[in-house]
């Protein structure tokens, strides 16, 4: 259950960065990451909701958890242009640099925790009913 703790704070740290940002920011960078760090959130809510009796059940678990992977991994590059932006744009903001090695971590955080949960889950459910 610790993925879905870290994904929250991931979802909670994009936010209080993305309100910094500024506002004109929104269209092109920050409401894509704030809707990519929501999904990964909520993709490993649906992924802990599917109670597995069977393959198909244990399928479906497993491509919630490769959803939140995979805008896990789509966040990278909007970060990166975040970054770019906000150094270049607004050198004065320091903010940023604290907020990047803070999203960093909780993103590596993330994707091992996911990882991790995914191996386990495939020896686990090996033995189900089709």
């Amino acid at each position: 259950m610790e993925f879905i703790d870290t994904a929250r704070q991931l979802e909670e740290l994009t936010l209080s960065c993305c309100i910094k940002a500024p506002k004109r920011y929104s269209a092109f960078i920050t409401s894509d990451l704030m809707q990519l760090a929501s999904r990964v959130h909520s993709y490993v809510i649906m992924a802990n909701s599917v109670y597995v009796t069977n393959k198909a059940e244990a399928k479906l678990r497993r491509e919630y958890f490769t959803k939140a992977n995979a805008c896990l991994q789509a966040m990278n590059p909007k970060l990166s242009l975040l970054y770019t932006a906000m150094t270049k744009n607004h050198p004065d903001r320091k903010w940023i640099h604290n907020a990047m090695k803070q999203w960093g971590e909780l993103m590596i955080k993330e994707a091992n925790l996911i990882s991790a949960v995914k191996k386990r889950e495939q020896e686990r459910f090996k033995s189900l009913k089709d």
